[in-house]
């Protein structure tokens, strides 16, 4: 056993796939950190091992029927919280780092509700054939018409791909609706003709919830505005988000532990 452990760490620290190395310069305490990987398909399994939040993920939380509903105010921390992992992978990192495909699936929580974002579609490229720039497609981004792409550009379009898709997710958390349902269908969609006139924006609050601070409401669809424009180029850094909900954004009002049974008997 003591060899074949050394063999696989000798894999494991001798040849780092790039893959690998991306998730490794991971260090923000709301990204899940990679505790290590087995390259090796034999005799073991090829795999990736992250710390693992122990509370499911925000879309369980958020749109399954027995999970623990989220108060207003653990949801604007969540999504604050989000907000300032991206603008660290996207202008604190150099290379900026772009999430493969950003979602509330992919935000884990631990027991205190904070938020970790675990990118498991990038290491499935480890397993799996590599995905060129997924993120474009999934989260909102522009395609490419053929294979050859500057990598300067794909960086540049993941990172768009991941604003629209912080706007999708701070949608979900305000209206508790899921990004794709039968009810909305499409929730952009869905929610564009609401976020257009400020007199509106009451309308996408989700109904569970018992009390919703106006201000930071105002402030969330602003932001799911710019996030959500549908030209990639014109969506601000999450830098400049970061910014405008840290100031605007309050986070102050005490939370219930409760405030989800609460909400289910209201």
């Amino acid at each position: 056993m003591p060899k074949i452990l050394h063999a696989s760490l000798t894999i494991s620290v001798g040849v780092l796939d790039p893959q690998v190395v991306e998730v490794a310069r991971l260090s923000h305490e709301n990204a899940g950190k990679m505790v290590g990987y087995c390259k090796s398909s034999d005799p073991f399994s090829r795999m990736v091992v992250f710390e693992y939040p122990s509370n499911g993920t925000l879309y369980e939380h958020l749109h399954d029927v027995e999970g623990c509903q989220l108060s207003w105010p653990r949801r604007m921390k969540i999504a604050l919280s989000i907000a300032r992992v991206l603008r660290h992978l996207h202008t604190e990192l150099q290379p900026p780092f772009a999430v493969a495909a950003l979602a509330s699936s992919s935000v884990y929580l631990t027991e205190d509700f904070s938020p970790k974002i675990i990118d498991f579609e990038r290491w499935r490229g480890l397993v799996g054939k590599p995905l060129l720039s997924s993120g474009c497609v999934v989260n909102g981004g522009g395609g490419h018409s053929n294979g050859v792409v500057d990598s300067r550009h794909v960086r540049f379009m993941d990172v768009q791909a991941n604003t629209f898709a912080f706007g999708v997710i701070l949608l979900e958390l305000i209206s508790g609706r899921a990004s794709l349902s039968k009810d909305t269908d499409d929730l952009v969609n869905w929610a564009r003709k609401h976020l257009e006139q400020a007199g509106e924006f009451g309308k996408l609050v989700d109904p569970k919830l018992r009390s919703v601070g106006q201000e930071s409401l105002g402030i969330i669809c602003n932001v799911v505005n710019l996030c959500i424009d549908a030209e990639p180029s014109r969506r601000p850094s999450m830098n400049m988000i970061g910014a405008i909900l840290e100031e605007g954004v309050d986070t102050s009002v005490r939370d219930s532990s409760l405030a989800w049974a609460e909400a289910a008997i209201s």
